[in-house]
């Protein structure tokens, strides 16, 4: 375990800042990134920068957040550790399916270990510093989420807790097991050497870790092979070590029988000690002080543990091997007591003391703060939360905007991840289960998203549709359709729009469609008009546009009673944009060329010359001078009207 962890200052030079009146400013760019620049401030006595007129150069600087969780090497932790959450929400919400913490929390740890061994397989001879901090955070990351399984998620009868510390130690602290197995491999060297040491000088070490691990019958076994095993010394050691009684939670001895067997065959290991029976080898009388449990040991002990934790465990082993999980208070904080001062320890320290001390609420909180950009404090905090280990709620100590750690952490590490170009979808299984604001940032930040390719529009569409966030559909069907029409491709964009429901947009495209048609006299992309959908519902200028192309439908297929109808609805709806009424106003001659028949009756032709008289009319007030066009627009008209007067008479007159 590292002692410290440090973190890098950014220093950014700029020689603006020779200045005195000049200061650093920044703002948010984008979700993640803050943009930095120098700004000249202007005193009541100073203004001549307000004008604009300094030219000094000035630095923009693009601030991005770095975390491991973005390496492709530890992305991994990301993206198989949100399958596990999300299976874990699916079980709780399940009546029928018991939430099994241990077996989750399991899972966490073993995509830990899998990240690790990643990163190890691409950094073989450690000469990559980054991935060496990676690893190292990882595994103090793996060691304290274990802690916590052991003391809080695993059911201990009796709460003797040893058993357990034990196992979490072996896990995290190898070396003295991988010690034993080179030297057990190589035993036929030391078997005909009397010199041990010198063919392994890490064979007293190994056995002492083993013994302060509890791994007697591997110690055993290294001293049973000793050259010097058939000696006195070693012969009664190793009768000791083979006499040792050992506990089991599940079944075996009473506490109070194996504490009172405990007790005399450790007073019978000392006075073997006493005696001087070990004397000739200083390695194996040191061995046995350790396991007599004498004080003396305790420096000895304490210089063969690489940390407090080890420290710890060690000595419960020969002092309080029954020790019950509410007195791991005390003898925590003397075991880390005896490594440093209390202003030495480090963020490590302070989270196994909070579990140490049964503090959850207060491991939580630290928990937040380690380097993995809250990944730990997250999912250990949601499946303590889950299982009811914690309260649903309690003061937070920063300013947050709920008092759940739980939806706060799940809201603050989704948010972090729709940050990333790819990781922005686990993101969003992390806010699905943020029942207060989750929904409102969801919507949010997926109208933030940079839309980079087709797919990512779509993947994007398909979680809001599926979680009915239409204000976000409607955004970026906007921003696509926008896009599709600064590349003139107007149909794209209508079917973006009708997708979007976005009646605004839909109305500036519908009166593209129909000024295009003022102009050429044909509609662009008539597939997409003739299936609109809903949009004519909600959006009057497609509205208008679906009846107007039904219209020329009939009409094209001499369907003129029902066209005139049709015709006659289309002006009285009101629904015609004033710029588009004297082509309307036009079609009228579509009813008077090679025919003898009157579709209209007099209410209809007087409702065409009032519409004819408002396109006058507002034509005049938009434009100040005559226009040649206007008049010979009005001209046809009208005279289309006499000849359908003159035609309905003519036919009154023939009736009579």
């Amino acid at each position: 375990m590292s002692k410290t962890i440090v973190y890098d200052t950014l220093s950014i030079p700029d020689p603006s800042f020779i200045d005195d009146e000049v200061r650093m400013f920044g703002s948010w760019f984008g979700m993640s990134n803050i943009c930095i620049f120098p700004t000249k401030m202007s005193g009541p006595f100073n203004n001549q920068n307000s004008s604009g007129d300094d030219k000094t150069e000035r630095n923009i600087i693009h601030l991005k957040h770095k975390t491991m969780l973005f390496d492709p090497k530890v992305r991994q932790l990301v993206n198989e550790s949100s399958g596990v959450f999300q299976e874990l929400q699916t079980n709780v919400d399940d009546p029928t399916k018991a939430t099994d913490a241990l077996y989750y929390s399991r899972k966490y740890r073993a995509i830990l270990s899998t990240c690790i061994l990643a990163i190890d397989r691409n950094n073989l001879d450690k000469s990559n510093e980054t991935y060496n901090q990676y690893k190292m955070l990882l595994h103090n990351l793996q060691l304290i989420w274990h802690l916590c399984e052991v003391l809080y998620l695993v059911t201990v009868p009796g709460d003797t807790i040893l058993n357990n510390l034990l196992d979490w130690i072996k896990i995290h602290y190898e070396n003295a097991e991988n010690q034993a197995s080179v030297i057990t491999e190589n035993k036929i060297v030391y078997l005909t050497d009397e010199h041990v040491e010198e063919k392994f000088t890490f064979y007293w070490d190994t056995v002492i870790g083993l013994v302060l691990q509890g791994n007697i019958d591997t110690a055993r076994m290294l001293l049973s092979n000793h050259s010097q095993s058939d000696t006195e010394p070693f012969i009664h050691a190793i009768k000791i070590f083979k006499s040792m009684p050992t506990y089991s939670i599940y079944g075996g001895l009473p506490i109070a029988e194996y504490t009172s067997r405990f007790k005399g065959w450790q007073s019978s290991a000392k006075s073997k000690l006493e005696c001087g029976i070990f004397l000739s080898d200083s390695n194996l009388n040191d061995v046995m002080k350790i396991i007599c449990g004498d004080p003396d040991s305790t420096s000895l002990i304490r210089s063969h543990c690489s940390t407090w934790f080890q420290f710890l465990v060690a000595q419960l082993i020969y002092t309080d091997p029954t020790v019950k999980k509410h007195s791991l208070s005390l003898y925590a904080h003397r075991s880390v007591a005896k490594y440093y001062e209390e202003s030495e320890y480090n963020h490590m320290d302070t989270l196994a003391l909070d579990l140490f001390d049964g503090d959850l609420e207060g491991f939580v909180k630290k928990l937040k703060s380690y380097p993995d950009s809250g990944w730990s404090s997250t999912h250990l905090t949601n499946l303590l939360h889950l299982c009811d280990k914690i309260e649903p709620e309690f003061e937070m100590s920063e300013v947050v905007e709920n008092t759940n750690p739980n939806e706060q952490y799940l809201l603050d590490y989704g948010t972090f991840l729709m940050t990333h170009h790819s990781l922005w979808q686990a993101g969003v299984t992390y806010l699905d289960y943020c029942s207060a604001v989750g929904k409102e940032h969801l919507s949010m930040l997926l109208s933030k998203l940079e839309i980079t390719s087709d797919l990512r529009v779509s993947k994007i569409l398909h979680y809001a549709t599926a979680r009915r966030l239409h204000n976000v559909v409607s955004s970026v069907c906007k921003v696509k359709g926008m896009l599709s029409l600064q590349k003139s491709r107007i149909g794209e964009a209508l079917c973006w729009a009708i997708r979007g429901q976005d009646s605004a947009f839909a109305t500036h495209l519908g009166d593209l469609y129909l000024k295009e048609y003022v102009k050429g006299g044909s509609f662009a992309c008539p597939d997409i008009l003739d299936n609109l959908g809903s949009i004519v519902v909600t959006c009057d200028r497609f509205m208008f546009i679906g009846k107007y192309i039904q219209f020329l439908k009939l009409a094209m297929g001499n369907k003129l009673n029902e066209a005139a109808l049709l015709y006659i609805e289309l002006l009285r709806s009101n629904i015609c944009p004033n710029y588009f009424r004297l082509t309307l106003l036009m079609d009228v001659l579509m009813f008077i060329e090679n025919s003898n028949e009157c579709y209209f009756n007099i209410a209809d032709m007087s409702l065409i010359t009032m519409r004819l008289d408002d396109a006058i009319t507002e034509w005049n007030e938009d434009n100040e001078s005559d226009n040649q066009y206007l008049l010979s627009k009005v001209f046809n008209i009208r005279q289309g009207i006499v000849k359908l007067v003159s035609i309905s008479l003519i036919r009154k007159k023939m009736t009579v």
